[in-house]
């Protein structure tokens, strides 16, 4: 099944490319997107008329693609249809995000694997009704966190895993004292933190959402996954400030580095072949994992 639009020779019409490999890594940033080429052999770079820049190549075997969603869920509902029309069989989505953490125990510098979303935005429901969840694969989730250990990230210290907030706007819905509207946004927001959501981004219920429309229309399975940066504590009173000495550039690269031996170890898993780490031993640390009300008074 097709929705999106084509240019006459059959390229994507705002990602401008023609293909995509079953492997991709996603961002909002083209910054971030062009980083993943220095990972990839015989890449190719597509800038288009738009700024959404799409990378292809190859990693350790697999063809990987990359490519920019823009900011907010408006833009990626428009550029990851055309992506996920353009491939076959099945296929892997992990967005590589930044975000503000919404618990004080998740810290700037620190890892978030988001497991399901709340859809605090009006984007999705173009699809279906906000009563419908946005999840994430969940066999995703023990990949993700060995994947992330194998690169120093240390599962409930700086490494977590659970629900995350959705938004279409940056600034009012993540510091809702700024807003008119403060005693409607702000108990909202409370009540998010305290089920327990762990960090505030603007774009993956457009995956969770569009792999459940698309999954009922398609051959091969779709999943999805999503890892965020924390570049920012709660903002509770004023605004959010970016922390500069936790090298942003450091958690971009390690994202990505995670994010493409992810779709290699799935794709490995697809062939019956082993994984780098000990996929019970994950398992059992999430078994393990104390309640969230524990971690914030320890």
């Amino acid at each position: 099944m097709r929705i999106t639009f084509k240019t006459p020779t059959g390229k994507a019409y705002h990602l401008e490319s023609e293909k995509f490999y079953p492997n991709i890594l996603t961002a909002g940033s083209p910054g971030r997107v062009r980083k993943i080429s220095k990972y990839l052999k015989n890449s190719e770079i597509i800038d288009g008329d738009r700024g959404l820049t799409v990378v292809h190549g190859e990693y350790k075997g697999i063809m990987v693609s990359a490519f920019a969603t823009g900011m907010g869920p408006a833009s990626a509902a428009i550029t990851l249809p055309e992506a996920i029309e353009l491939t076959e069989g099945p296929l892997t989505i992990l967005r590589l995000g930044t975000a503000g953490a919404l618990q004080n125990f998740v810290k700037p510098g620190h890892l978030v694997i988001t497991t399901g979303c709340v859809r605090d935005e009006r984007t999705t429901q173009a699809v279906v009704g906000a009563e419908f969840p946005a999840i994430a694969d969940p066999e995703l989730v023990p990949i993700i966190v060995g994947t992330a250990e194998m690169y120093g990230y240390e599962f409930l210290r700086n490494l977590w895993i659970g629900i995350t907030h959705v938004k279409d706007d940056l600034y009012f819905r993540e510091t809702p004292h700024f807003s008119p509207l403060y005693e409607i946004l702000k108990p909202k927001l409370d009540s998010y933190k305290q089920m327990g959501v762990l960090a505030s981004s603007m774009e993956f219920s457009v995956y969770c959402i569009l792999r459940d429309f698309y999954q009922m229309k398609r051959a091969g399975k779709i999943r999805v996954g999503e890892i965020l940066a924390i570049l920012a504590s709660p903002g509770e009173s004023g605004p959010i400030e970016l922390k500069e000495d936790i090298k942003k550039s450091k958690l971009e690269e390690d994202m990505i580095k995670i994010g493409l031996e992810t779709l290699l170890a799935v794709e490995n898993l697809r062939k019956g072949e082993k994984l780098p780490f000990d996929l019970s031993t994950i398992l059992e640390k999430m078994v393990k994992m104390p309640a969230f009300s524990e971690i914030r008074t320890s």
